[in-house]
């Protein structure tokens, strides 16, 4: 019997939508609601499926790169209403989806299934030559040996693998991962890149599997397959 997906709900502000927090239990999910980016980074140590993340306001958009990296979680921004640049730089920053407050609460739900159909799709081993990725469980091996890797490393072959061979723009990715497109992020781009060569390619020098530069965009090739979990 497969388990109910897992649900957090998380206000940035002083208060979030906890009347969710019971239609979501009636419709099946196990939910827990948490107030504060602290509490939200210490709860995503536990297993979370989606995140329903409530900005009270344009200003804490600048933390849904930093829970972006903390987990896979599938991310719904909750946020204000008629602001287009908020929801552009909401999803550039990492989040799957943005709801306009107000909202219909029947209208989210049907947000929250599709975005877990999704995720349902997504939860297979993703193969890139002799790379695979677990991105649910947040795993990867190598050859067949596991590869532990930092966070940011993970989330940049996940943001990766959602569209492998196409090239993604080097200051995207560091907006994704750090919240910065800047000079600085840029370098920091790089050493990941670098760093992660070293561990899952035959030869760092001439990769195959992380391909690209600052400049082209990086992308990842030779996507083999893409199996279920059993």
């Amino acid at each position: 019997m497969t388990s109910p997906a897992s649900i957090l709900i998380s206000g940035l502000g002083e208060t979030t939508h906890d009347y969710l927090l019971p239609r979501l239990i009636q419709e099946g999910y196990r939910v827990s609601l948490v107030i504060g980016l602290q509490q939200t980074l210490e709860k995503l140590h536990s297993r979370t499926d989606l995140v329903l993340l409530d900005l009270p306001s344009a200003e804490e958009v600048i933390h849904v790169p930093t829970i972006r990296a903390a987990c896979s979680a599938t991310m719904i921004v909750i946020g204000p209403a008629r602001n287009d640049r908020l929801v552009v730089s909401a999803l550039e920053l990492g989040a799957d989806d943005y709801v306009q407050r107000p909202f219909r609460t029947e209208e989210l739900l049907a947000r929250i299934r599709a975005q877990l159909r999704r995720r349902d799709v997504q939860s297979g081993t993703l193969v890139f030559g002799l790379l695979s990725l677990e991105p649910q469980g947040r795993r990867a091996t190598h050859a067949g040996k596991p590869v532990e890797l930092r966070p940011e490393a993970f989330t940049l072959l996940t943001l990766l693998a959602n569209r492998p061979g196409h090239p993604y723009p080097g200051p995207g990715l560091a907006q994704r991962l750090w919240g910065s497109g800047d000079q600085a992020s840029l370098a920091r781009l790089a050493d990941t890149v670098a760093y992660l060569r070293t561990l899952i390619e035959l030869d760092p020098r001439a990769p195959v599997v992380l391909c690209g530069d600052i400049e082209q965009g990086f992308w990842l090739s030779h996507m083999a397959q893409a199996r279920n979990a059993d």
